[in-house]
């Protein structure tokens, strides 16, 4: 370097050299390295993990297989004759039902913590691979700036999620594999799709082959993510269809028929017409209006929280720059958001309209997910008009639109969005640690709440596994961890959670020991 680009470069300043240190490539590892150090303390915490409820009342069969013979391929075998069993008897699931069936602890409780695993390495890819589709496949922008959008939007839908949500979404296996392992299922599908539409190539009878399988799987999904792609499936067809462009995309239509004939098969059986005689479900016409309502409400007064706010408004200059290059003219914004407000709204109805409400952790857990989605989504569809709408204006006007890859303004839009937001994060889990998911499962661990629990579920596992003449009675558990802790049998041996668990190990009858009434005499008084 000649001694005057030396003095140049000093001229700079850290704010002139900001772009040339934060290059679309640093961006997406230092983000990537910030959303796996918030995934650490998650998957550690897992390790204390046990099931609770449906884990045992779904897997005892298979269970009792596994020890008979230990053999893999029975236990594979059993669920399946389960899912047609309850296809018949209970819900037309299949994909769940069967997912649902082969619990981690059918193998033995100290695999449960593969739950967590499994679910948050299913999420980041599918988001990540997604992204990756649209916005580098379909649109051809730069990948790193994909996969920096990616780890952002992961990180609000792992970190941000209620409490309810993130117990039954990520640490809960029969709540976490039946929507949220489903929902990312989904995802990947939708990547293929895009995948097999923009591959030119000749070669991709393999991708076709898993995107028909995969869609089949996702057809016979949980009832919500079945819905949610149904109707994204129908506006892509119809799109298609005006635009006379089934040539180009002819090989997609083998996943969308797949994945509607799965659906097909979930919605026909038999069980989903048993199941609905023991519940109080909504008329379809209430459901979708109380979806449009639960839509709205819980979009602006629980999930619209200020790092959400704070990182969607630092995606705005991301996909600003991202859009420079985009021929695709981003038309009617306001239809592409009312789109996206009408797919989040359209996966509340099926819990409405089976059972009347949307309580569950689990369903607020996907919601959120699919909201933080489309939000996302939406901002990278509206930022794009609004920068063709100024280059159109720019044009009219005799100049030339900014065609300069960096922007100092942007990336000290960016800096600074960062610091504060890592400042705000450090001043809001004070007063409240379990703001987010990381925090709540390093709060558990530092306490030693966690270990407590996880050593008191493994003696109770001990005293299951070697049995008991008569009924079994177990100390109560008095940690509850707000990650880990999701259900706990009662005093009652008769309990439908009780029953699950002398099932699952082939026990007469089990049952908490009721506590002992701590009274003390004195002065004529009990206390």
């Amino acid at each position: 370097m000649s001694r005057l680009e030396r003095i140049a470069d000093k001229g700079k300043g850290w704010s002139g050299r900001l772009p040339e240190l934060m290059t679309p490539k640093t961006t997406a590892v230092l983000l990537s390295v910030l959303y796996v150090l918030s995934l650490v303390p998650l998957l550690w915490i897992s390790r204390y993990n046990y099931p609770s409820a449906d884990d045992y009342t779904n897997g005892d069969r298979c269970r009792h297989v596994w020890e008979n013979g230990h053999s893999i391929f029975s236990v594979l075998g059993e669920a399946v004759l389960r899912t047609v069993d309850e296809w018949l008897e209970w819900r037309g699931c299949f994909t769940s039902s069967f997912l649902s069936a082969v619990t981690p602890n059918v193998w033995g409780e100290k695999w449960y913590f593969l739950t967590t695993w499994i679910v948050l390495i299913t999420l980041s890819f599918s988001v990540i691979y997604l992204f990756r589709m649209i916005f580098s496949g379909v649109f051809g922008a730069d990948k790193y700036t994909s996969h920096s959008i990616a780890m952002l939007t992961l990180f609000l839908t792992v970190q941000c999620v209620d409490t309810g949500g993130r117990v039954e979404g990520f640490f809960w296996y029969s709540g976490a594999i039946n929507y949220v392992f489903i929902h990312g299922m989904s995802l990947i599908f939708y990547g293929l799709l895009l995948s097999l539409a923009c591959n030119k190539e000749k070669r991709k009878c393999g991708k076709l082959a898993v995107s028909c399988v995969l869609g089949f799987l996702v057809g016979g999904g949980n009832q919500m993510t079945m819905l949610n792609v149904a109707i994204v499936l129908f506006i892509a067809v119809a799109v298609i269809t005006v635009e006379k462009k089934w040539k180009n995309n002819k090989a997609c239509l083998f996943p969308i028929v797949s994945f509607y004939l799965g659906a097909a098969l979930s919605i026909i059986a038999p069980g989903n017409y048993i199941r609905a005689g023991s519940a109080s479900g909504m008329d379809p016409v209430r459901a979708i209006m109380i979806s449009l309502y639960y839509g709205l409400d819980l979009a602006l007064s629980e999930w619209l929280r200020w790092p959400l706010v704070l990182i969607i408004f630092m995606m705005v200059p991301v996909f600003w720059n991202m859009a420079r290059n985009i021929d695709f003219s981003f038309p009617c914004p306001l239809g592409a958001v009312f789109l996206g407000y009408g797919i989040v709204s359209a996966m509340v109805t099926p819990p409405l309209f089976a059972v009347g409400n949307i309580e569950a952790g689990r369903l607020q857990a996907l919601f959120f997910m699919m909201y933080v989605l489309v939000s996302v989504l939406c901002t990278g569809y509206v930022t794009g008009w609004a920068r063709k709408r100024v280059e159109g204006l720019i044009r009219d006007s005799g100049g030339k639109p900014d065609r300069v890859e960096g922007s100092i303004p942007a990336v000290l839009l960016l800096s600074v969005c960062l610091v504060f937001f890592l400042f705000a994060s450090m001043l809001t889990v004070i007063p409240e640690p379990h703001y987010y998911t990381f925090i709540s499962a390093l709060t558990d661990l530092k306490s030693g709440e966690a270990r407590a629990y996880g050593e008191a579920r493994r003696e109770r596992a001990r005293l299951y596994a070697e049995g008991a003449e008569g009924e079994l009675e177990v100390e109560a558990i008095e940690e509850h961890p707000s990650l880990l802790y999701f259900n706990d049998i009662t005093e009652d041996a008769q309990d439908w959670a009780n029953q699950g668990v002398a099932r699952f190990y082939g026990l007469e009858a089990v049952k908490v020991r009721k506590a002992e009434s701590k009274c003390e005499i004195g002065e004529g008084r009990y206390d």
